[in-house]
């Protein structure tokens, strides 16, 4: 009995030996490691934190890591997939080899895979700072200060820093990158503006030509009012600038009317907006309907009342141009908002969760720079979609609309029609009342997956390039919709995959070094059409395409 028991764990001990010893090794575990420097130099740079970002949320994961002394970072464990890499450090701004500002770092961590060596570059950012002071040289504190750039290809500009100065007059924009700025000092709103105008006309109170309405207006460096004017203060890398404004009163004018249509108990407000996205001013309206506003400078403007109850809004809107001289005889009367309601359903065999969607109502035509004081509708409203599929926006104003639906699994899906009363509404429709739409969604977009090359120099060869924008243009009369732009970048191989697409004609391009939305630009559009490379897609479509990089003229960058 003994020797059978011993006898059998020597034979079943040694199987498990050979077992073990035929058994694989296990799979090595996939990393991501780099340096980052600052430039120019290419000094290594600590204390940046480093994170890698999943594009693909429901199979990859989230990491965080730090660089040493030495720039160094490391990523251990590393699920695979697609990932986006970010860095941050307060003072610095990453940017590629090129110089500038580099949007996309994309890598594909396959299994097992060690990817290293990687170089990245970080610029210091420049600083403007500076002290707003009135006539008398005193500080004047809560002054709004803007800086604002050219936008790509266009005269107009874009606001892309702002700050209040302090109790002594002092301020400071931080984070800039290198280029030429325009830098503008918005005072605060005048109490004299919001003075109880009570039951007293407007025009019982006009100042007279010998006693012009001043007020402190916007002005802009070295010290206009007028933005055309305007000197920019130009930015290199690590500079700190000082720039000094001194505000002085100036010409002031009104804008006066009247709200009609409304009774008694109805108390609307007019605000009146600045285009260019830097000031709002409001007013009160009298019992008679009368309003004015009061401190406004030249510019161009859009005036509206409204008014608000539980159960409903009424809004009117109107353009207005101050020029030289004060404005009169404006007349707005605020129509009733509507509520628009709808029906969503998912086009599958499988019944989806359809609680995953929310429609959107945004207006057809936004500005082009909303400034700071972005409104509501430039987001659009959104609409939770219940388990039925119903949906409902609330106090909606007239106007042209477009629709969109966001949610689902993030990819492979797209609103395949949009229809009200019948009539196909999916590139905007004007709404004037109630109504009820019908939206169907499909999740059987189409795929086009591919490469992005270029020629190398003196060469004959292509080679893959990495940290490419891929933008699949939509056929004209889709491109006010921003869901029919289907994007995607190129990994460290040139590589590209991008889904969720629509059925329709598209036209691809490959982009570097391209400022976000710019490919929204019908001139710059225009300027690439010699470039895009054309494409049919159809529902649940999946091609492949090669891209060439399209240059870019330097004014859209």
């Amino acid at each position: 009995m003994t020797r059978s028991l011993l006898f059998a764990l020597l034979f079943f001990g040694t199987v498990l030996l050979a077992s073990a010893q035929e058994s694989p090794p296990a799979a090595k575990a996939s990393s991501i490691a780099g340096t980052v420097v600052k430039e120019p130099g290419s000094e290594p740079l600590k204390k940046v934190l480093v994170q890698v970002i999943a594009e693909n949320q429901k199979e990859g994961g989230n990491y965080t890591a730090s660089t040493d002394a030495d720039g160094h970072f490391r990523v251990e464990n590393v699920v695979p997939g697609r990932y986006r890499i970010f860095f941050e450090r307060t003072g610095f701004i990453e940017v590629n080899g090129r110089g500038l500002k580099a949007d996309v770092n994309v890598f594909t961590i396959q299994a097992g895979q060690s990817v290293e060596d990687l170089l990245f570059r970080m610029l210091p950012t420049a600083v403007i700072s500076g002290r707003i002071t009135d006539e008398d040289g005193d500080p004047m504190s809560e002054v709004r200060v803007i800086a604002q750039k050219k936008k790509p290809g266009k005269s107009a500009r874009e606001s892309v820093g702002t700050v209040a100065t302090n109790d002594l007059g002092e301020y400071r924009l931080a984070g800039l990158f290198p280029g030429q700025y325009w830098i503008a000092a918005m005072p605060p709103p005048d109490v004299r503006d919001y003075e109880r105008q009570q039951d007293k006309s407007p025009k019982d109170d006009i100042p007279s030509d010998t006693q012009p309405d001043t007020r402190y207006l916007t002005t802009y460096y070295p010290g206009t009012h007028d933005g055309m004017q305007a000197s920019t203060v130009t930015l290199k890398a690590g500079d700190e600038i000082p720039v000094n404004l001194t505000l002085v009163p100036a010409r002031a004018y009104r804008v006066r009317g009247i709200v009609t249509g409304l009774t008694a108990t109805q108390k609307p407000v007019v605000e009146l907006m600045s285009k260019a996205g830097d000031s709002v001013q409001s007013s009160e309206v009298g019992p008679d309907g009368q309003f004015e506003v009061r401190g406004i400078g030249p510019g161009s403007y859009v005036v509206g009342a409204s008014i608000s109850t539980e159960s409903q809004s009424l809004t009117a809107r109107q353009d207005v141009t101050v020029v030289a001289a004060d404005v009169d005889g404006l007349k707005l009367t605020p129509l009733p908002s509507f509520r628009l309601s709808g029906h969503l359903s998912l086009e599958s065999k499988t019944r989806g969760d359809l609680t995953q969607y929310s429609a959107n109502l945004r207006q057809a035509e936004l500005p082009e720079d909303p400034g700071f004081f972005m409104s509501q509708e430039f987001f659009g409203t959104n609409a939770p979609v219940d388990r039925f599929g119903n949906f409902e926006w609330k106090n909606v104003n007239p106007g042209n609309y477009i629709v969109q639906v966001y949610g689902g699994d993030g990819q492979g899906f797209f609103l395949k029609s949009a229809t009200l009363g019948g009539r196909d509404i999916a590139a905007g429709f004007t709404a004037s009342g109630p109504a009820t739409l019908e939206l169907v969604v499909s999740t059987k977009g189409g795929t086009i997956e591919g490469a992005v090359v270029e020629k190398e120099k003196d060469v004959d060869n292509d080679h893959p390039v990495p940290n490419a924008t891929v933008v699949a243009v939509p056929e004209e009369k889709y491109r006010k919709l921003p869901d029919r732009f289907v994007t995607g970048s190129t990994d460290q191989h040139g590589r590209f995959t991008i889904r969720g697409m629509a059925p329709g004609s598209y036209t691809l391009y490959a982009w570097q070094d391209l400022e976000d939305g710019v490919y929204r630009d019908p001139d710059f559009l225009k300027s690439q059409e010699s470039n895009g490379t054309a494409a049919k897609v159809e529902e649940g479509s999946n091609q492949k395409i090669e891209l060439k990089l399209s240059p870019v003229a330097e004014e859209w960058r």
